[in-house]
């Protein structure tokens, strides 16, 4: 009986340009639609949910195209990173490092082949944007201080403290972000069937 294959071939030099690439598409997505989907208090506390319903496709086609052990995990550094460059708060950028290493092992834990692994892995890095958030509600002084230091955050001071306030609103957003991630990764794979076909993966 033959061995199955395992998982990983090794990140090749062309598989770093791939992910450089894609880190650099999947970041700027989610700066520019959390941007714009932030920039009203009404819609403010949407920007998990709504970046995670269109960076669906962008994720899993990074997975088809790279199903290797550590692209993710890579992936995670890199917007973390990038996080912290542009000002974001520190909390952020630990959860997509967090979140990118066990999307990873997910994905990894069926070889990358296995869709339902894939969108598990999905919702759990689509998650990473709760960074900004759920300190709101376990560290609002650290937090309002960090805004202090940003500028004129006025205008979203009560969304920010009600957010604080209201034990309901972060599981709210989670259960959000999870549902939107689930209907991303299904628009992403019905968008790259043939993407799919060829890696094993419906």
């Amino acid at each position: 009986m033959k061995t199955p294959q395992k998982v990983y071939s090794r990140l090749e030099t062309r598989d770093f340009i791939s992910i450089g690439i894609f880190s650099l598409i999947y970041a700027a997505s989610a700066f520019v639609i959390g941007g714009i989907v932030q920039m009203t208090p009404i819609t403010f506390p949407l920007m998990p949910p709504v970046v995670a319903l269109f960076n669906g496709t962008i994720f899993m086609l990074y997975v088809a195209k790279i199903p290797k052990r550590w692209a993710l995990t890579i992936l995670g550094i890199i917007g973390g990173i990038l996080l912290f460059i542009t000002g974001m708060f520190w909390m952020m950028s630990v959860f997509f490092v967090v979140f990118g290493f066990l999307a990873d092992i997910i994905c990894a834990s069926a070889q990358f082949k296995s869709f339902r692994r894939n969108l598990m892995a999905y919702c759990v890095m689509a998650l990473s944007p709760m960074g900004a958030y759920i300190p709101m509600a376990v560290m609002p002084s650290q937090f309002d201080e960090f805004l202090k230091n940003k500028g004129d955050f006025a205008a979203f001071s009560d969304v920010i403290h009600s957010i604080a306030a209201n034990c309901w609103a972060i599981p709210l957003m989670i259960l959000a972000t999870i549902l939107c991630a689930v209907i991303g990764g299904f628009i992403g794979r019905k968008l790259l069937r043939k993407h799919f076909e060829k890696a094993g993966c419906v």
